[in-house]
């Protein structure tokens, strides 16, 4: 391999989410690969929202992170819904696709109902079954692999019987999908299971996944770590342990895209921008010393 293929080889992509806020600002090209935007955001069959993605998709690759397949739901998505998703995935051609492992869908009446959020799944056979229906079906839709992201939770659930690692392992292994490791939510469940040592769970958490599945990286932060009960709001800047994980990923992992998330108070574009080098940095660290 020539030198310079080695050290290509070993930079990573670094991305930011990009909110309505920040439309202007990221005109301007900034030092970011990559954006990442809501897919529901965009579903409108015309108007100013496809002129700023066109716009957007000149200056950094896009990252297209949907929050309404909810693939875990044993009511399948309906086709129409998917047919947007895709109609937009043709649109704009991301180098990443994902969505969430949640319960979203059900029906009443006989009509498809959506729950407007992000719900927790039980990690059990069943939902397995589910999630590998769905997942095969949007892959075979869209005609190119998913990502699958782990979320966040505030209570623990009874039904669940295949730890969530395995789970993910067995899930891509059956789908062909990737994994996209939100760094900060497996955070999040472990404060919020009282977890005695928090950040030993993380890290062990990273440990049990196979190599090979985690495709994407997610780093957030919250404004308060001081509360029994973390609230998911992607509201502050990566915290100090958030690096230590985040260290640990990439050392298994290798050179993975990594997005930073930050949804409510917001800060100046540069000021984010700043956060996705800051992981620039952390992980070239790691990838040149092995």
């Amino acid at each position: 391999m020539l030198v310079n293929e080695a050290m290509e080889a070993e930079m990573i992509q670094v991305g930011v989410g990009l909110r309505s806020a920040h439309y202007k600002a990221a005109m301007t090209p900034a030092s970011i690969d990559f954006v990442e935007v809501h897919a529901e955001n965009f579903f409108a069959d015309g108007g100013v929202t496809h002129d700023i993605l066109k716009a957007v998709g000149e200056r950094y690759k896009i990252s297209l992170h949907g929050t309404s397949l909810g693939l875990g739901s044993i009511h399948p998505p309906p086709l129409s819904h998917l047919q947007k998703f895709k109609r937009l995935v043709d649109n704009c051609s991301p180098f990443l696709i994902s969505d969430h492992a949640c319960f979203s869908w059900s029906s009443e009446y006989g009509s498809p109902l959506h729950a407007g959020d992000l719900l927790p799944i039980n990690f059990n056979e069943q939902t397995l079954g589910a999630m590998t229906n769905n997942v095969n079906r949007v892959q075979d839709l869209l005609g190119q692999q998913i990502l699958i992201e782990n979320i966040s939770s505030y209570l623990p659930l009874q039904d669940t019987t295949i730890p969530e690692t395995e789970f993910f392992n067995m899930l891509c292994h059956a789908t062909g999908c990737g994994m996209l490791l939100d760094v900060h939510n497996i955070q999040v469940n472990a404060v919020n299971r009282q977890s005695k040592q928090p950040l030993d769970d993380v890290l062990r958490f990273i440990s049990e996944l196979e190599i090979g599945n985690v495709r994407e990286l997610h780093l957030a932060g919250i404004h308060d770590t001081t509360q029994d009960i973390w609230i998911d709001d992607h509201s502050g800047p990566i915290s100090a342990d958030t690096w230590v994980v985040y260290t640990a990923a990439i050392n298994r992992f290798g050179s993975t895209p990594t997005l930073i998330e930050w949804d409510t108070k917001l800060p100046e574009w540069p000021n984010l921008v700043a956060e996705a080098m800051m992981a620039a940095s952390f992980a070239t660290k790691v990838l040149e010393s092995e």
